[in-house]
């Protein structure tokens, strides 16, 4: 194909070359992007899990332990240090509520003083919850408060022995002559 003037139409000379640098300068922009240094990509930064929370458990009762209502007074255990510890009393078959709350000591330790318990069946459990809201419960431990313990059994006396039988002769004790000095 030729132009007005005769000459090839993709012939190079300065008054034909507008057509050329499109092409051109497509392929400078891309060698442009495909060289140019990609952005740093930020890295994620993940953070490391917290520490598991120490198991919550009370320690001064143990499961099935019956007591008398009166001496009844304090629960004792250990916890996640900081955490706030809440006390749950279930009174067997009610369900359970939170009855008192504290927070542990630095070494995980909390007590919680306790009166007026009428004697029952109970149930009772501790649940810490550490700052960043992690909770970690005791399981609950069966307590029976009783009343005061009743006297003891009068000694029995003796049967009387049965008919046509002779009681048994018992013997006094020996007696031990007295030492000479």
């Amino acid at each position: 194909m030729l132009n007005a003037q005769g000459r090839p139409r993709y012939w190079l000379g300065a008054y034909d070359a507008w057509h050329l640098l499109l092409p051109a300068a497509l392929i400078a922009v891309l060698a442009v992007l495909a060289l140019a240094p990609r952005p740093a990509t930020p890295q994620r930064i993940v953070a490391a899990p917290p520490p598991p929370l120490t198991p919550s458990a009370i320690t001064n009762l143990a499961a099935g332990t019956t007591l008398r209502a009166r001496a009844f007074g304090t629960i004792q255990g250990t916890a996640h240090p900081q955490a706030r510890i809440f006390l749950f009393l279930r009174q067997i078959p009610h369900p359970e509520r939170v009855l008192a709350e504290t927070r542990s000591a630095t070494n995980g330790v909390f007590q919680f003083t306790l009166t007026g318990f009428p004697p029952g069946d109970y149930g009772f459990r501790v649940e810490a919850v550490a700052a960043d809201g992690r909770r970690a419960a005791s399981p609950e431990i069966p307590v029976r408060l009783t009343a005061e313990p009743a006297p003891a059994p009068a000694p029995r006396k003796a049967a009387p022995p049965a008919a046509g039988r002779k009681p048994a002769a018992t013997k006094p004790p020996a007696r031990k002559p007295p030492a000479r000095d």
